[in-house]
């Protein structure tokens, strides 16, 4: 399977990301890609009104996606914002098929509440775990944060995913960008599964903010640990191959999942699938 991460701009206007999608795939599409993955956010950039932006699933910005999917005969995750029950949002990756079908659903499960920042205060948290196929690789859907928590990603391995999607709008700061490629790298190797993670960049149209922007270094990740691509801090796509069959290979020497003790820590939550 050929991945492409879309490490694109955000702006606070839906239409230029719509735009901007639409672009990415056919450039991943010429490029032979499979499945295309955009940032966390990709509907409309943190700092902007959430709650006037969201949309559900069935609105004009996700339609505009699954629309460029069919068209592209790429499947892709984004992020967008759902209205949630209780006036907040829900920060979702959705996950469409190349013919444009919606395959799953994933609400961002830990809210950003650090770093002097408070995700919380518009964001309603999900409540399960999601995995899916797309371009036909078992895929677990996280989104930004929930890279901190590594019993969400064993979670999603245990359940069969092959490879982890990340999008993300990684707030710069103090070490924040050594603690984002660590991690990307970490849940890999401890998975022994291919990680793509994809962040935004700021917009240089777009007047600064306190809210995050993300700091790039979008990155293809394999079982071992490998960087496979990685974009740096600027927009860009690159397109690289997962290859699941090496996914065999490196559990044959490394079976980590295999020696998990469940008899001392206990089975992990199960992950919702499609």
């Amino acid at each position: 399977m050929r991945i492409a991460l879309g490490q694109i701009p955000v702006s606070s206007r839906p239409e230029v990301n719509a735009k901007r999608v639409g672009l990415a795939l056919v450039q991943a599409a010429d490029q032979g890609a499979d499945l295309a993955v955009f940032p966390e956010a990709t509907q409309i950039r943190f700092g902007c009104d959430l709650r006037a932006a969201a949309e559900p699933l069935d609105g004009p910005f996700c339609s505009g996606l699954a629309s460029a999917a069919k068209e592209t005969a790429v499947a892709l995750v984004a992020g967008v914002f759902e209205p949630a029950p209780d006036g907040r949002v829900y920060n979702t990756a959705v996950a469409y098929d190349g013919a444009g079908e919606l395959v799953a659903s994933y609400r961002k499960l830990h809210l950003f509440d650090a770093f002097g920042h408070r995700e919380s205060d518009q964001v309603a948290p999900g409540s399960v775990p999601v995995i899916c196929t797309l371009a036909g690789v078992r895929t677990g859907l996280e989104i930004c944060y929930d890279v901190r928590f590594g019993e969400l990603s064993r979670a999603l391995a245990v359940a069969g995913a092959e490879l982890l999607v990340l999008p993300a709008a990684w707030a710069a700061g103090l070490f924040k960008e050594e603690h984002w490629v660590t991690l990307v790298r970490a849940r890999a190797i401890e998975n022994t599964v291919w990680v793509a993670a994809v962040g935004q960049v700021p917009d240089p149209g777009e007047p600064p903010t306190r809210a995050a922007t993300g700091i790039g270094r979008s990155m293809l990740v394999d079982p071992l640990g490998v960087v496979r691509a990685d974009l740096g801090p600027g927009p860009g796509m690159a397109v690289a191959e997962v290859d699941e069959d090496l996914i065999g290979t490196v559990r044959a020497t490394v079976p980590s999942l295999a020696n998990r003790r469940e008899d001392v820590f206990g089975a992990q939550a199960a992950a919702e699938g499609s």
